[in-house]
């Protein structure tokens, strides 16, 4: 994990002028499947890529995002009620390739692909159980109250347009490589969607 950082770090260092540099940002839904059962989650993204090109219309694009995600759920029976809400900080990092073909020279459309290193940086649940006025409750922190595993290596690509060589628009999915259940004979696994705009500059 160590080395996918350091490559993707020295790539976006190595001289800026040779890159196109953008700021994007967007939707994410994210869905985790345990055995038969499925949660999903919904948040969104932030953060820089770079593109450097290898050949003409061939691209290496690392980059460095973070990405939140928040979930709740509810359930009550006869005077009891019980409330759950989760958040997710992640941090990711890409290392995509991609193929662009310019129909105009202000308009193309890209496809993308490429593995992205997945890591959680915090993850937290508030559950409240109530029973007429009274109400009781508390966080748990899912790293290390559970057998949640902080780390994950996704792999997806997408598609996208750029236009005025200033605005990329992306639509993409992701799927989990790693089991995020540590210690368990069931095995539990995330997938996530997202749409997004980016600014280069």
């Amino acid at each position: 994990m160590k080395k996918v950082f350091a490559i993707a770090a020295a790539l976006m260092l190595m001289g800026t002028t040779a890159f196109a540099q953008s700021f994007g940002a967007g939707y994410v839904q994210s869905t985790q499947t345990m055995g038969s059962s499925s949660a999903t989650s919904n948040g969104f993204y932030a953060g820089f890529g770079y593109s450097a090109e290898i050949m003409p219309g061939l691209s290496l694009n690392p980059g460095l995002y973070y990405e939140f995600l928040t979930s709740s759920s509810s359930a009550s029976a006869w005077i009891f009620g019980a409330n759950t809400k989760t958040q997710e900080h992640y941090v990711n990092v890409p290392l995509h390739l991609s193929f662009a073909y310019s129909f105009a020279p202000t308009f193309k459309m890209f496809v993308y692909g490429g593995p992205t290193a997945n890591v959680g940086i915090a993850s937290s649940t508030k559950s409240t159980v109530s029973a007429g006025s009274y109400s009781t409750g508390g966080t748990t922190d899912n790293y290390k109250d559970s057998n949640y595993s902080r780390f994950d290596v996704m792999l997806g690509g997408g598609i996208g347009v750029e236009v005025m060589n200033k605005i990329r628009l992306t639509v993409g999915y992701d799927m989990g490589m790693l089991d995020r259940n540590s210690n368990d004979n069931v095995t539990l696994k995330r997938n996530r969607l997202t749409a997004g705009a980016a600014l280069v500059f």
